[in-house]
């Protein structure tokens, strides 16, 4: 999730919600920095490339990324369930416990149209809603 530029979406079997982020490094010229920043943000709308909402940060703490924390310029407010969750599956992560019963699925993109896919059942199944619509 760290490596620069880490889109996935988390899903709760139980209830079939989910929320997909997208984590970015921050710039590493930026000399105002003595430690590395990662931007976490959320999808909020339709279009999985453009509809992302800064939501906060994860700090460099002792060489890795720290606890995640929201800022003035956060979109988001705190008690968001999407930033609920992510601090629930960062936290468990990041102290090396088990996600479950959340499932976390990496970006994949569609093997017709190359579209990044952020559903789970089309990230399953390799095609995208309208990709998959076509080859019925």
């Amino acid at each position: 999730m760290l490596a620069g530029h880490a889109i996935f979406t988390v899903e709760n079997p139980r209830t079939g919600g989910r929320f997909t982020y997208r984590i970015m490094r921050a710039p590493d010229n930026d000399e105002r920095r003595s430690r590395r920043l990662w931007f976490v943000s959320v999808l909020v709308g339709p279009d999985n490339v453009a509809n992302y909402a800064y939501a906060g940060m994860l700090p460099e703490v002792g060489g890795e990324a720290g606890r995640f924390t929201m800022t003035r310029g956060s979109k988001i407010v705190g008690d968001a369930p999407s930033v609920i969750a992510f601090r629930w599956v960062w936290d468990r992560l990041r102290d090396g416990r088990s996600v479950e019963p959340a499932v976390l699925w990496h970006e994949g993109r569609c093997g017709c149209c190359g579209r990044r896919l952020t559903v789970p059942e089309s990230i399953a199944s390799g095609l995208g809603p309208v990709c998959a619509g076509r080859a019925a």
